[in-house]
Formats: C-alpha cells, sequence, structure tokens
C-alpha cells in the first residue's frame, strides 16, 4: 500500500470511527427550560417496570429526560413517542453482586439466576484472582448480610471484562451508557470485613484505595468514551468531603454524568452547602448530573417535614443548583413509588428559565437564606438547621402541594392528575431545610394548559373558548397561553400548533 494509499485509509478510518462515535449515544438534553410543555424541572427516571402499559409508556417519553434498568422491548415501546430518550445500563461499579437470585438485564431480558452462565457473578467466580482480598487473604465482601464482593481494581483482565461485557450488554439493550452503582468509598465504608482499609483509618483509605478508584475511573471513562457510550457512576450526595474531594469525579473529571443519590439528605447545613457548590461546579465543567431524593418516614434532614414539604425542599435545591446540565428525580417509602411513572405536581412548576448561572453560592446569599430568580418568579431556600422568618419585600404567589391525590403517577392510559395550587404572600416562615417556589404573577391552573373546556384535553372547542375569551377582553391570566406576557392572536396560533401535534 502507498503512503497516499494509507493516508486516505486513515482518514476514512477516522471518519468512520467518528461516525461511529457521534450516533452511538444519545445527547444529554441541556436543562434549562422546556418551553413547549413549559416546566422549569426536568426528570430522570430511575425505576421504571419493564411492563409498561402504551399509555404509560407515551408518558414516560413525553414528562422524562430518561431511565435506567428496563428491557429492550420495553425502551423501544418508550423510544416509539420519542426517539432522543435516554436509556442508562444497570452495573455494580467496583463490586459483583453474589447472591443466588440477583436481577440483570442481559441481552435485553430480566436474568435473575445469578449463577447462570454469562451473569457477572457466574464469570467472577471463575476468576478468584479478580477478586480483592483482605489483610487475611480472605475475599472481600460487604453488605448485610455480606453478599458484594469487592474487586482489585489494579487487575488489568478485570478492568478488560468489566468494560467488554459492559459494551455487550449496553449494546443488547440499546443503552447509551452505564450506571455504575455502588462506586464510592461512602457505599461500602464501614461494611466491609477489610476494616483495614475501608473503616479503622481515612489516612490508610486515602493512600491505598482512592488512588486505585481515580486511575480505575479514568480507564472505564476513557474505554467507554472511545465506544461511543456514557460512563455515569452513582457518586452519592458529595457529602463526605475527606473521600470526595480526593476523587475523580469530585470536578467532574473522567465522567460523562453521574448519580446524586440520596440528594438534599443532607447531615448538617455545611455539608448540603458544599454539596450544592460542588454539584454546580461539576455541571460547569461540562458534566451532566441527575440528583435522586427520597422523601418519607425517616427520609431528609429534617424528619418533621411532610412529604409535600419534603419534595419542595428537594424540587427546591435542584432549582438553585441547576446549571443547565441536571435532572431530578425522588422517590418515597414504600412499593407504591417503585416502577410508577411518577409524577408529583411540584414537576409541574413554571419558572421559566433561570435568569443567570452562578459559580458561587455566595452570588445567590440573600439575607440568611439563598434566593435564585427565575424569569417568572423565584426560589428560596433555607438549608440551615434553624427555621428562618423572611419578609419578601412584596407580594407573590407561593406554590404548595394541595394533597387532593395520593396517586402521584400516570395510570394504563397515561394520564396523570397532580396540580399545584397558589397562594398569594408577603413573607415566609421557613422550616429548617425547606424550601418555597414562588410566582411574580397569578398562575393558570388549567391542567392540561389551553384545557378551556375542562373535558382533560385539547380540542377544537378550547380553540373557539380561548378565541371568545381573548375576542372579551379579559385579564384571565390562562388566556395567555404561549406564556409571552400578552394575550392576542400568537396565543391562538399556539395553541393551534399544539393541537395539530398530538
Amino acid at each position: 500500500m502507498t503512503s497516499i494509499s494509507r493516508t486516505v485509509f486513515s482518514l476514512t478510518m477516522l471518519i468512520l470511527l467518528a461516525a461511529i462515535r457521534l450516533n452511538a449515544a444519545r445527547p444529554f438534553p441541556k436543562s434549562v427550560y422546556d418551553e413547549q410543555n413549559r416546566r422549569s424541572i426536568f426528570i430522570f427516571s430511575d425505576q421504571l417496570s419493564s411492563s409498561l402499559s402504551e399509555g404509560e409508556a407515551r408518558f414516560a417519553a413525553t414528562h422524562y429526560v430518561g431511565c435506567q434498568k428496563v428491557t429492550r422491548a420495553a425502551i423501544d415501546r418508550i423510544r416509539k413517542y420519542n426517539e432522543n430518550f435516554i436509556h442508562m445500563h444497570y452495573k455494580l461499579g467496583v463490586t459483583v453482586d453474589s447472591m443466588d437470585t440477583y436481577w440483570m438485564v442481559l441481552k435485553g431480558n430480566w436474568v435473575s439466576d445469578n449463577y447462570q452462565e454469562g451473569t457477572n457473578w457466574f464469570t467472577v467466580r471463575q476468576h478468584p484472582d479478580w477478586q480483592l482480598k483482605n489483610a487475611r487473604g480472605e475475599m472481600v465482601v460487604h453488605g448485610s448480610p455480606y453478599r458484594r464482593v469487592v474487586m482489585d481494581l489494579d487487575n488489568p483482565e478485570y478492568r478488560q471484562w468489566w468494560v467488554n461485557s459492559c459494551i455487550e450488554e449496553m449494546t443488547a439493550n440499546a443503552a447509551d451508557g452505564v450506571f455504575a452503582d455502588t462506586y464510592t468509598v461512602p457505599a461500602i465504608w464501614g461494611r466491609t470485613n477489610y476494616p483495614e482499609l475501608f473503616n479503622d483509618s481515612v489516612t490508610v483509605t486515602l493512600r491505598d484505595w482512592i488512588p486505585k478508584l481515580n486511575d480505575y475511573g479514568a480507564y472505564l471513562y476513557s474505554r467507554l468514551d472511545s465506544a461511543g457510550f456514557y460512563f455515569y457512576p452513582n457518586i452519592d450526595n458529595l457529602q463526605t468531603g475527606w473521600a470526595d474531594r480526593a476523587t475523580h469525579y469530585w470536578t467532574g473529571d473522567s465522567i460523562h454524568a453521574a448519580m446524586l443519590e440520596s440528594w438534599g439528605n443532607w447531615s448538617n447545613s455545611t455539608d448540603a452547602q458544599s454539596a450544592m457548590q460542588q454539584a454546580a461546579l461539576i455541571q460547569h465543567n461540562g458534566k451532566f448530573l441527575h440528583a435522586e431524593g427520597y422523601f418519607g418516614e425517616g427520609r431528609g434532614p429534617n424528619y418533621n417535614l411532610t412529604d409535600a414539604q419534603s419534595r419542595m425542599w428537594l424540587a427546591g435545591t435542584y432549582l438553585l443548583c441547576n446549571q443547565g446540565r441536571m435532572y431530578l428525580s425522588m422517590y418515597g417509602s414504600g412499593e407504591q413509588w417503585s416502577f410508577k411513572p411518577l409524577w408529583f405536581p411540584v414537576y409541574e412548576i413554571d419558572l421559566g428559565p433561570f435568569k443567570s448561572t452562578w459559580n458561587s453560592l455566595s452570588q445567590v446569599l440573600w439575607g440568611n437564606v439563598f434566593r435564585r430568580d427565575y424569569e417568572k418568579g423565584f426560589v428560596v431556600l433555607n438549608p440551615s438547621d434553624n427555621a428562618r422568618s423572611v419578609d419578601l419585600g412584596g407580594a407573590f404567589w407561593l406554590a404548595e402541594d394541595p394533597g387532593t391525590t395520593q396517586q402521584y403517577w400516570a395510570d394504563e392510559n397515561g394520564n396523570e392528575n397532580v396540580s399545584l395550587a397558589y397562594r398569594q404572600v408577603s413573607s415566609l416562615e421557613m422550616p429548617a431545610f425547606s424550601a418555597a417556589i414562588l410566582l411574580n404573577e397569578q398562575p393558570c391552573n388549567l391542567d392540561p394548559a389551553g384545557d378551556y373546556n375542562g373535558d382533560g384535553a385539547l380540542g377544537i372547542q378550547d380553540i373557539i373558548a380561548l378565541a371568545r375569551g381573548l375576542g372579551a377582553g379579559t385579564e384571565d391570566p390562562c388566556l395567555d397561553y404561549n406564556g409571552d406576557g400578552r394575550l392576542g392572536i400568537l396565543d391562538l396560533v399556539q395553541l393551534m400548533l399544539a393541537i395539530a401535534r398530538n
């Protein structure tokens, strides 16, 4: 082959590889503002059933950015309604589960027999040298009861197997990347049979484990990035400062995105502010974050909050910290929250886009609380151990969960029945670790927006009702269908386009 031929061949291969890389993973959407649905919060679902009805699949596709760990059939069903819907494969990051029954999606389907050929544990059992050994030469395990086997992150064969098997699993399941769970030091700290490394001494952990984790993370990121897949580890809620600050993900290095599990559930005000600050900086490093919070009895930094207040706290911290690369999800205690297409009233908040990003929390400090301004209102956050009284300096409309339903999810037909209530306030009494979301003007309570005849759907009768309302010259805020602050023909045009799309 001549030098010219070799050059042409090399350029051709580079172009083909670039095309493969660009077409492999769907892009993470920016989370500034959903203009079509007029929502300021972007949702990424953790748990979804693989047996969604057609209506539930349509709901997920039109209300979520993406989800994790569903079957190939389920993700294909969802993508009929949204081809850009992101799907993350599930795989433990630094451990392998040794339980007899452990559910994983392999070859696009759920598999439960963990000793079946082809499962992760079946393979790892054949390679004792891949498993980390403690000071007594025993296999290192953690969990209650001990079940997850900690792997030797330095072992080159293990590393290669992890990436190669992950790519095979993701490809079969039409995934865009991998959610690498149980990845951090806090995830295994104090729960292994290797206390000398994972319990007794912070100095030893910093010296003997975290450098291996950082090198391992860089390897996984590089290999998956080259193959066109996202590396998306669970990095917890950034609360354990001594460990987190030493790891690659602290500033967003060697990750494409990450989950912040137990988001909002910080131990104290110092931890809360440190975590929120770092979440903003990771986004400024070009990486996406999925904040997953939990509410219910015994959850959250303030156990005295109601479920509705806890959800407002989680949404408020999201709205304060979102720099355009952040998603939210939240789950309550009990089976009723698992696998359903969840939808809470606060998800429907329409604040418009945020007015500016910030680099330091000091930029959003407002007296003894924090405030972030949006186009149509603002969020106030009290990440303090103490209650705060807040003078708003004017009258605004406070968004609240009215508690009129216990069904915070879409039904089999893809319909939900949640909404926000509003009342005008000029001051707030904010409990410890609480948030308030306020609008500048009286909002419209129609659900869905544009349903002027009240039948729960958009149609020709709504166009007629809107035209009559505009012709009558009323000041009903609901007539501002396109949300531009003015009433006129453009509202009719926008409604007709919305009906045509449906």
